[in-house]
């Protein structure tokens, strides 16, 4: 039990970076768990209805997973975790207004409603590119040492 703790450790730290290749080995690790997850919650929502709240909960470990490696992929970029809050919570915000701008109606509202969709877009697209693609920090930062690039 001891190893197997010490393997997922490395996973859910929140401290350290994360090279570009990390990063997407784990968000291709994650995927294929997500659909593991998803399928099993089907069949056990098939099986007995109610039942699939039973592995649906498996969702939690998958998204601090994702959490975990995208805040030590901004340690690599030199930024602090604060951003996930805006990559994360900044395109649902905006998509909401820009939805309450399309209920209003009015032709001001509706283009005002598209800016903000577009900002979503926009801030959704940064933070793909920003995680993903951007590289680290060379040498050491403060969050640590630079990761391997293999």
């Amino acid at each position: 039990m001891r190893g197997l703790v010490d393997k997922l450790k490395p996973i859910f730290a929140l401290s350290g970076r994360a090279s570009r290749l990390d990063y997407w080995r784990t968000q291709a690790r994650l995927a294929l768990a997500t659909a593991l997850v998803l399928t099993l919650t089907v069949l056990a929502t098939q099986a007995g209805g109610w039942l699939g709240a039973v592995p649906c909960l498996l969702f939690l470990p998958v998204l601090a997973a994702g959490i975990a490696v995208a805040v030590r992929r901004l340690h690599d970029r030199g930024k602090t975790a604060w951003w996930m809050l805006i990559f994360a919570a900044g395109p649902y915000a905006l998509s909401g207004m820009a939805r309450l701008a399309y209920e209003d109606g009015a032709t001001a509202a509706v283009l005002i409603g598209l800016v903000m969709a577009l900002a979503a877009m926009g801030l959704s697209l940064w933070a793909w590119i920003e995680l993903g693609f951007l590289r680290g920090a060379l040498g050491e930062n403060r969050y640590g040492a630079e990761p391997a690039r293999r």
